[in-house]
């Protein structure tokens, strides 16, 4: 039978071909979508290395102005000049990093304190400005987007500003008696790298890096979630040991003999800013006695940062 005047075939896809094509929109899609987060990862691990830049290069700026590097303290401690109330060496490098009115609104701290009853925060202006972010202090690629944490167990659960960057205190280990290299250092003097608390009792300088600036860790990532101290204006919050391996695993934050190392979410390693300004990636594959000499100042040993 010859079709009636004016009709056509019925165009459009049949249901094979739509799956068809919906397939290869997934397949697609699930090839680009690797591609898409390594950019992501790229830029975001580029951003650290120039947060971690521009902290280097703020530590010198106040070297250059003080004669010293920045010092940490801890709260308390009367026979350090001021400030002497838990102000960490981040505080100090605040107007070099243009931050100038944080660190004008932390100024009561030098009198009123960071510590006190039941390490209490005194003063209603220091609280305010602690719960202050600073975006230069946070890895974007750090998934926790929260801007503080109430998870420092000295003002729990008072919200505080959170920090990804930790100076490094040497290759001590944290907590516990003993004489040996591995010796706790932080809470008295004597750790061989370059930020700890009461460092004030023996100031470090450029010149006192006798293992060589480019051959010396100064600041390197850690992870807030990992380690509950990770304040981003106390002295408790601010430094980290190369005792641990970078990417240690904690399974208790709170931990703190075992939290105080370097880690990041960046693939098999961590960003450090070296002694001499510059910045490199550091795989946590690195052989540990070497990594453990990188992070020490002046203990004489021929390593060098790979």
């Amino acid at each position: 039978m010859s079709r009636g005047f004016g009709s056509r075939p019925r165009a459009g896809f049949t249901l094979i071909e739509l799956l068809v094509v919906i397939a290869i929109i997934a397949i697609l899609i699930g090839l680009l979508l690797p591609a898409v987060q390594k950019v992501r990862e790229a830029a975001a691990r580029s951003k650290c290395t120039n947060n971690l830049k521009q902290i280097a290069l703020a530590v010198h700026n106040y070297h250059d102005a003080n004669g010293r590097l920045p010092i940490s303290t801890t709260y308390g401690d009367t026979g350090a000049p001021a400030p002497t109330t838990g102000r960490g060496w981040i505080t100090e490098i605040l107007p070099y990093v243009e931050q100038e009115a944080i660190f004008r609104g932390l100024e009561p701290s030098r009198t009123v304190g960071f510590g006190g009853g039941a390490n209490a925060l005194n003063g209603s202006n220091l609280t305010a400005f602690v719960t202050t972010p600073i975006a230069t202090f946070r890895c974007p690629s750090d998934p926790d987007t929260k801007p503080t944490t109430t998870r420092e167990f000295q003002w729990n659960p008072t919200p505080i500003a959170q920090n990804n960057y930790k100076g490094v205190m040497g290759n001590h280990r944290m907590g516990g008696a003993g004489t040996s290299e591995y010796a706790d250092c932080h809470n008295t003097i004597g750790c061989n790298g370059l930020f700890y608390r009461n460092v004030y009792r023996e100031p470090i300088r450029f010149v006192t890096i006798t293992d060589g600036l480019s051959n010396t860790l100064m600041v390197g990532e850690d992870i807030p979630t990992q380690n509950d101290h990770s304040s981003l204006y106390y002295s408790n919050g601010d430094y980290g040991t190369c005792n641990w391996p970078i990417n240690k695993a904690v399974t208790d934050p709170s931990d703190w003999p075992n939290a105080f190392g370097f880690r990041s979410y960046h693939t098999g390693g961590a960003n450090f800013a070296l002694a001499d300004g510059s910045v490199r990636f550091v795989a946590q594959s690195i052989d540990f006695a070497n990594y453990r000499a990188i992070c020490t100042r002046n203990v004489g040993e021929t390593a060098q940062v790979p």
